[in-house]
């Protein structure tokens, strides 16, 4: 049987803590007169002084200790308030009372929370727990009472009604929570404080009473000029119910009233990015940092955005800020490895990309990686993937995948294939693998292997959207098999009836049926969402065959300007004679 006595390193750390408890508690001012009794099962009366450093002290902490590290709750609850009682420490009442509720015993935690309030009348913590538990209980009236001392004690003026707000997301229903606030303001007669009223409004918004809301932020930010958490709280409503342009109104209204606001500036430039508009973002994010240089939420925000759009001097120069001030350095080193990349600086890269530690490490290895297979090292590539592999069995999918998607981008289709084999064997059930499996083989012009991974896909999950299109419109483009085809791409539809992947899939499978007139609306659909050169492709063989041979050369002359190099597109033009002449 394994040997269950503490080793000597934990005892000491265990009597370490008892010393400190009782150090605390030794300085704790007694509890005030008439607080209530707690039930000891024996020791000193509630309201002695604190207890000396006893045996059954320190026997009744130890035993709570190790109850805890092994998960007995009740156990821990037990000891941990006996140890109160007699060191009259809070700090020890508190542990009992978090001890109890981990075991999910309400009353025995209200007991605790009795003695801890007792011995530390003025502890925000307790107060807290207390009003989680009489809410739990249903006690509206202790609930109330304990959210009063929430808010009287809190440590920043105005964040108790913010804090009861929280709490009050205890309860299930969101509009119980604003009545239970609305009647807690009222006791208070906080009808003209505006952190009452702010409170009130975030959980109206919650209850999706938008109208409530508004108006109390309104009335918040009236009460309180300059103050700009309502005029945000206002902007991100407007923005969630999708009055974007009502948003920027309002908050412009703002900002011409508070010019200086630093938050609401950021809340502009996040506006701007929401609707993909990165210049005026960035031009925000300047000025911010004209003001305040050493922000580093800003310089990472504008750092992140300036990749997005490949500025890539605009990138290096907000990371290299953020180097001096020596923040986030493993982030920035990682996304300096990115800016190098795409600059083609690829020692650079590497240099940065091996300085990354912590989450972002192994995205950095992988991008070490790309590089010497973009090289064409490829062996080493490999290598690099299959140790992490080893170091991280349970992400050996999701590395099997990057290994294989490198292979692939070097056209080395039967190694990846290899790849993709070998994964499979070791988790044949796999659907990301299976599908990635089967777009190789398609390109590899195995069929029946993309069938049969596919349809392997869809027995686990017959709705699996992606494999019910991808099986379809290969049916539809590579066989005849086109009712089988369209029952796929009409289930596909179902589910998801506005994926211009899908939507092409069904105008292509009409068109091979010899419906031409309903594939191109299907196909127009399709493209309206945004362009794609496979799917003008598709549009302007269906015109084409329709006779609108003009329209078919307009489509396909924007679809050259736009992806000039699109393999499928040059295709299916080199089988028209069409040409960048031709239009």
């Amino acid at each position: 049987m394994r040997n269950r006595t503490l080793a000597p390193s934990v005892l000491v750390a265990l009597l370490a803590l008892v010393l400190a408890l009782v150090a605390f508690a030794s300085s704790a001012e007694p509890p005030p007169a008439g607080a209530p009794p707690t039930e000891t099962p024996s020791g000193p009366v509630p309201g002695a002084p604190a207890s000396t450093l006893s045996p059954d002290l320190i026997h009744a902490v130890l035993v709570a200790e190790v109850a805890l590290q092994r998960g007995d709750y009740d156990a821990a609850f037990e000891y941990f308030l006996r140890a109160a009682e007699l060191a009259r420490a809070p700090s020890l009442a508190e542990r009992a009372v978090r001890s109890a509720l981990n075991a999910k015993r309400s009353a025995a935690a209200r007991r605790a929370l009795a003695l801890w309030t007792a011995l530390e009348p003025d502890a925000p913590k307790a107060h807290q727990l207390a009003a989680f538990l009489a809410l739990d209980a249903g006690d509206q009236e202790q609930a109330m009472a304990s959210l009063q001392r929430v808010i009287e004690l809190a440590g920043v003026p105005g964040q108790g009604y913010l804090q009861a707000a929280q709490i009050l997301g205890r309860l299930p229903v969101p509009a119980d929570r604003f009545r239970v606030m609305r009647a807690l303001i009222d006791a208070l007669d906080a009808e003209d404080d505006p952190d009452a009223q702010f409170a009130l409004a975030t959980l109206a918004a919650a209850a999706n009473d938008d109208e409530t809301a508004i108006r109390l932020a309104e009335r918040a930010a009236a009460l309180r000029p300059g103050w700009s958490d309502p005029a945000l709280f206002l902007v991100r409503l407007l923005v969630r119910r999708e009055q974007v342009e009502q948003a920027h109104a309002m908050l412009d209204r703002y900002i011409g009233a508070a010019p200086a606001d630093f938050e609401l500036k950021l809340m502009k430039a996040q506006l701007h990015m929401d609707a993909e508009e990165s210049e005026p973002a960035l031009a925000i994010f300047d000025e911010l940092l004209a003001r305040e240089p050493e922000r580093s939420d800003v310089l990472m925000a504008a750092a992140v955005l300036a990749l997005e759009i490949t500025d890539l001097d605009k990138a290096r120069g907000y990371l290299e800020a953020l180097q001096r001030l020596k923040q986030r350095p493993n982030d920035v080193a990682f996304l300096l490895g990115q800016v190098e990349e795409q600059a083609g600086n690829r020692d650079a890269a590497l240099a940065f990309y091996e300085q990354v530690r912590g989450q972002n490490r192994t995205s950095a290895q992988v991008r070490i990686a790309s590089l010497y297979a973009k090289d064409g090292d490829i062996a080493r590539a490999r290598k690099l993937l299959q140790q992490l592999r080893h170091r991280s069995p349970s992400q050996s999918v999701t590395f099997s995948l990057i290994e294989a998607e490198l292979l692939r981008a070097q056209g080395l289709d039967q190694p990846a294939l290899e790849v993709y084999n070998s994964a499979l064997d070791e988790h044949p059930d796999d659907a990301d693998l299976l599908y990635a499996r089967a777009m190789l083989a398609v390109g590899m012009d195995d069929v029946a292997l993309l069938e049969r991974d596919l349809r392997r896909i869809l027995v686990d999950d017959p709705d699996h959207v992606d494999a019910l299109n991808a099986l379809g419109y290969t049916l539809a483009d590579r066989t005849d098999r086109l009712d089988a085809a369209q029952a796929l791409i009409e289930r596909a539809l179902q589910l998801r009836p506005d994926d211009p992947a899908i939507l092409d899939s069904m105008g292509w499978v009409l068109f091979r049926k010899g419906q031409p007139e309903q594939a191109e609306a299907y196909l127009r659909r399709a493209l309206a969402q945004g362009f794609d050169a496979e799917i003008a492709a598709h549009l302007g063989e269906v015109l084409w065959t329709l006779g609108r041979k003009d329209e078919a050369r307009a489509i396909w002359g924007h679809a050259l300007e736009e992806a000039p190099e699109h393999d499928y597109l040059l295709r299916v033009l080199s089988r028209f004679r069409f040409s960048h002449t031709d239009h």
